[in-house]
């Protein structure tokens, strides 16, 4: 098989997002289905991606098909991108692809695809996207104060943190997946972390800007509401924005007005259009 540049950009962007879906990597660098399942069927034949399945009630049949890097896949990305085993991610083994595992990641690469998607259509530039493990390998620890009246040291790991080139400037962003398992005390800690980590400066330090909206998305319109409640209870403001995953599509993750912000009434585009 002879790799076309987007056979490898597909590598390269599966290996960057850990887990896709067949449809996603469709909507990135396909214009139909029939492509998009030959050419993914070949990568997977000569092992350049490994194919998964969610299990589900209806079976392999009715669930989607994932996409991770396969062994002829780490091997090309090492000769494309010139690094060693280190610049490389691990392959995701058998015990690391668990239900829990799957669902999170395919949540978060909703909003990423979603982003990546839409920066290409308004011809913006995504410069950086850390993920959850990119994050974890050096993260920061900042202290917040306790319902009794004490100080605690608590780590701070969002889910992502991403950039974007706009006509406006760059904007930044941490991404949180609000799944619902999370107690509404911990909410509050996570809020409060965020508040110490940009009024420490540290946040400034490490990425180099003030410019900053922490984006949490959750699942359902009950959550959400109780979440930005609690947010505004500790003092949480206009940094602070909200959205359903359902609402979120290449569409209108960055201009339609689907985003709550915290302190507001008036729902906001992530991205105001240039006046």
């Amino acid at each position: 098989m002879r790799l076309t540049e987007r056979d490898i950009e597909i590598i390269k962007t599966v290996h960057d997002c850990r887990v896709l879906r067949g449809d996603q990597l469709q909507d990135l660098f396909f214009g139909s289905q029939s492509t998009a399942s030959y050419r993914l069927a070949r990568l997977y034949q000569h092992e350049y991606l490994d194919r998964h399945f969610l299990p589900t009630v209806g079976g392999l049949a009715s669930s989607p098909t994932l996409y991770t890097v396969g062994r002829q896949g780490i091997n090309v990305l090492r000769r494309v991108l010139d690094c060693g085993p280190e610049g490389i991610r691990k392959r995701l083994g058998a015990k690391q692809l668990s239900p829990l595992f799957l669902e999170h990641v395919l949540q978060i690469n909703q909003v990423r695809v979603a982003v990546m998607l839409a920066a290409k259509r308004n011809q913006y530039q995504l410069h950086a996207w850390l993920d959850d493990a990119e994050l974890k390998s050096n993260y920061d620890r900042v202290t917040i104060p306790t319902g009794t009246g004490r100080k605690r040291t608590v780590s701070l790991i969002p889910d992502s943190y991403f950039t974007l080139q706009v006509p406006q400037g760059r904007a930044n962003f941490f991404l949180e997946l609000d799944r619902g398992t999370m107690t509404a005390g911990r909410f509050k800690s996570k809020i409060l972390a965020y508040q110490a980590y940009i009024a420490s400066g540290q946040y400034e330090r490490r990425y180099g800007t003030r410019s900053l909206r922490v984006l949490t998305v959750t699942l359902g319109p009950k959550r959400l509401k109780n979440l930005m409640s609690v947010t505004e209870t500790v003092g949480g403001d206009r940094v602070f924005w909200f959205a359903l995953l359902e609402q979120i599509t290449a569409e209108t993750v960055l201009d339609e007005a689907i985003w709550q912000v915290a302190g507001q009434q008036e729902k906001m585009r992530l991205i105001r259009p240039p006046e």
